[in-house]
Formats: C-alpha cells, sequence, structure tokens
C-alpha cells in the first residue's frame, strides 16, 4: 500500500475549484478496502484509476495516479462518470 502522495499544486486548486474535491483527500480512495482498481495508459505513461465510495455517502469517486519511486502522483480526483459508476456496481456484486 502506498503511503505517499504528491501532486501538482496549480492542478489540485483547479480541481478543488472545479469537482469539489481535495486531491489530499485522495487518499480515502486508494486506501479503501473495498476498490476498483484498472490500469490505464496515457500520455505513453502507465496509470491506474481507482474507484471506491467515500466519504460516507452513495457516490463513488475515482482518482487518477501514476506511480513513482513508490509514492502516488495524484493526477485527477472527481466524480465518477455514470458508465463508471455502473461498472463499479456491477464489480461489486461479482466479488
Amino acid at each position: 500500500m502506498i503511503h505517499q502522495y504528491t501532486w501538482n499544486e496549480a492542478k489540485r486548486t483547479a480541481n478543488l475549484e472545479k469537482h469539489l474535491l481535495d486531491f489530499s483527500d485522495a487518499d480515502l480512495v486508494l486506501e479503501s478496502t473495498i476498490k476498483l482498481t484498472i490500469d490505464i495508459e496515457r500520455n505513453s505513461e502507465h496509470r491506474k484509476q481507482v474507484f471506491a465510495y467515500v466519504f460516507e455517502v452513495l457516490t463513488v469517486l475515482t482518482v487518477v495516479y501514476t506511480e513513482r519511486d513508490n509514492t502516488a502522483r495524484i493526477i485527477s480526483f472527481l466524480p465518477a462518470k455514470h458508465t463508471e459508476r455502473e461498472a463499479y456496481y456491477e464489480w461489486l456484486n461479482d466479488i
């Protein structure tokens, strides 16, 4: 489990304004015991997209990050799209 997180501060501020989600809370998704992790490739970089319930509400949030030197670099933190929520619920039914 990764316990160190980094991010671009300007991107964190923009994300907070746009999605009302702070990168500093992304660990709630990344450290969730019931999470769905999908490997993705973007801009020639291996990334992980993680889905989980957080904030004790029925909202699935997604975090995209890349691992660098055993540190998770947060790229985005936002509510899951409808199709992503459906995939997460389907995955939950299968576990």
